[in-house]
């Protein structure tokens, strides 16, 4: 059984049981945060643990590389049940390729203080963007958000609007992942379908067609939204991946989006023959040719 399709299964029918260390048996579910703490002592300089605070007044530990002058810095939101040393270990290809990547820890998660929130997360994320445009000085700075973290990106760029906004494999909102009374139970929304239609930066949405955590059905209802509201950017679906796609293909991704002149439509050239490309406002992915 897949992470996605245990989580669900453990939401829908476990309410009963809760967590340890935890009051709120529903939340122990929506964040199965890894509790060790951080594992930096292998990391390769530049790359180093750092530390934000929140405005709450939380220390909080996650992971960044500056990067090379001419490459933008990714602020990396990860997954529910993931950590920032997988985000760092998942983008290593665009790391090598000089991208300057902040990998983000939430409350609660790797020794983290607090205990993650809708309105905990965003905190969170609100300081480690700040550390990623000092980090950035003039250089662009990204968002990028996978699944729960795609959420969590979302709600960010609305707050503090960044260059780019990247989303992979995320869900219209999170009531949407459970079914029947369950979803009454839900306390945390991530209504990414609002901030779908409101958002202002350019986003491109990353979606494998393979995933059996967050259904491919959510990234197309997320991208005719953006088309609707006449966003700027465009869906990236990736036929046979799943909810993890391969770090190298979303860094050929990234490429393409970088190398994008103003106003331009990503071109199929430009990615690896997995990946489609479908503009907002289109809904089939433009001919390779």
């Amino acid at each position: 059984m897949s992470p996605g399709r245990l989580f669900i299964l453990l939401l829908a029918v476990g309410l009963i049981h809760a967590g340890p260390g935890r009051a709120d048996p529903v939340t122990d579910r929506i964040y199965p945060a890894p509790r060790a703490p951080l594992k930096v002592d292998d990391l390769v300089a530049p790359a180093e643990a750092i530390s934000v605070r929140t405005r709450d007044g939380l220390d909080l530990r996650g992971i960044a590389t500056p990067g090379l002058p001419d490459r933008p810095v990714l602020l990396v939101l990860h997954g529910n049940a993931s950590s920032a040393r997988d985000a760092i270990d998942w983008f290593a290809p665009a790391i090598d390729e000089g991208y300057g990547v902040v990998a983000a820890d939430y409350r609660g998660y790797s020794a983290n203080p607090g205990e993650p929130s809708e309105p905990g997360l965003a905190a969170d994320a609100d300081a480690f963007l700040s550390y990623a445009r000092t980090l950035a000085g003039d250089r662009p700075v990204w968002i990028v958000g996978h699944s729960l973290g795609g959420g969590v990106a979302m709600s960010l760029a609305e707050r503090d609007v960044p260059d780019v906004l990247v989303t992979i494999g995320t869900f219209t909102r999170l009531r949407d992942m459970v079914s029947g009374l369950t979803r009454a139970m839900v306390p945390d929304a991530y209504r990414n379908l609002d901030r779908a239609r409101t958002g202002t930066a350019p986003w491109f949405l990353i979606h494998g067609l393979a995933d059996d955590v967050v259904p491919a059905s959510h990234g197309q209802a997320l991208h005719a939204l953006a088309g609707e509201a006449g966003r700027t950017g465009a869906s990236f679906p990736i036929v046979g991946e799943g909810h993890r796609p391969s770090g190298t293909i979303i860094l050929r991704i990234l490429e393409a989006v970088r190398l994008l002149p103003p106003g331009a439509a990503p071109s199929p050239a430009s990615v690896p023959d997995p990946v489609k490309v479908i503009p907002f406002g289109q809904s089939t992915p433009l001919p390779a040719g």
